[in-house]
């Protein structure tokens, strides 16, 4: 979601409201005589961020056991909600079983947080399902200077990444992308730069041993612009009707990057390249 010049992923945005709304209605509980549990949510808030974690790990492994570092990693995301949200109910219902006064505060706060979270969580899909953008009628040169027409990369599912040379989280996750790249022939892997020269780009790629194929210049910013990307790197996943299906704002990891990818993507082929 994005606020003016600032952009914030869905998931810590709408986990943000749920937090400060339950600390709301503790304060309020407990002008009116409740006792406090503001200490009691922050660490169900732990418990539920940790086991969310812990699930994700289990669910996609493999890509985790490929890439350890991402293990503990919080900028590349990567969580279950519904898991962590059971286990805040777990925790909450063995904390209120065994301190009978706190039951009631903790009722109020919990579901008006988790109300707060639903909504900003629906609300976000709702508008995500409403734009689902089709690819722009532009067209942006490759590190050759030809024209590539950006409607011509429909027809098989594709992951366009829009990165900078300058970009830190962009640098970390490129590699990571160009291996999943050569794996996954049955996705077209695009790398769009935002506002580079080739020549820029040709000497990053170089110094970092990197040859990713579908590098493409958004030199005038109409790209980013068309999908109003406010912050690097920013990863389209789009369908093979050439629709936006999912936006991945920050860094990725191989299992982000295989949850996100199986909304778009048919069970890989074992050999072959793109077109």
């Amino acid at each position: 979601m994005n606020f003016g010049p600032w952009a914030l992923a869905t998931g810590p945005l709408a986990l943000l409201a749920g937090v400060v709304v339950a600390l709301a209605v503790d304060a309020r509980g407990h002008r009116r005589g409740m006792p406090r549990v503001e200490g009691t949510l922050w660490w169900l808030l732990a418990a539920g961020v940790l086991v969310a974690r812990l699930a994700h790990v289990v669910r996609w492994w493999p890509e985790y056991a490929r890439e350890p570092g991402s293990l503990i990693d919080p900028r590349v995301g990567g969580f279950v909600p519904w898991a962590g949200a059971l286990a805040v109910l777990a925790a909450a219902g063995v904390v209120a079983a065994r301190h009978p006064a706190r039951r009631r505060p903790l009722v109020l706060t919990l579901a008006a947080g988790g109300l707060a979270w639903g909504l900003v969580s629906l609300t976000a899909l709702r508008l995500e399902q409403a734009t689902h953008l089709p690819l722009p009628t532009l067209a942006l040169a490759d590190l050759h200077g030809r024209s590539v027409a950006i409607g011509t990369l429909a027809g098989q599912p594709l992951v366009i990444n829009v990165w900078a040379t300058w970009c830190g989280p962009c640098q970390r996750e490129l590699p990571m992308l160009v291996q999943a790249q050569k794996r996954r022939p049955d996705v077209r892997f695009v790398f769009v730069d935002a506002g580079e020269s080739a020549d820029a780009v040709q000497r990053f790629l170089a110094g970092q041993q990197l040859t990713p194929r579908h590098v493409l210049l958004d030199s005038s910013g109409a790209f980013g612009a068309h999908y109003n990307v406010r912050g690097y790197p920013t990863t389209l996943f789009i369908d093979t009707h050439g629709r936006l299906r999912d936006t991945h704002l920050g860094e990725l990891s191989a299992a982000t990057l295989a949850e996100s990818l199986q909304r778009i993507a048919a069970t890989p082929t074992a050999t072959g390249e793109s077109p």
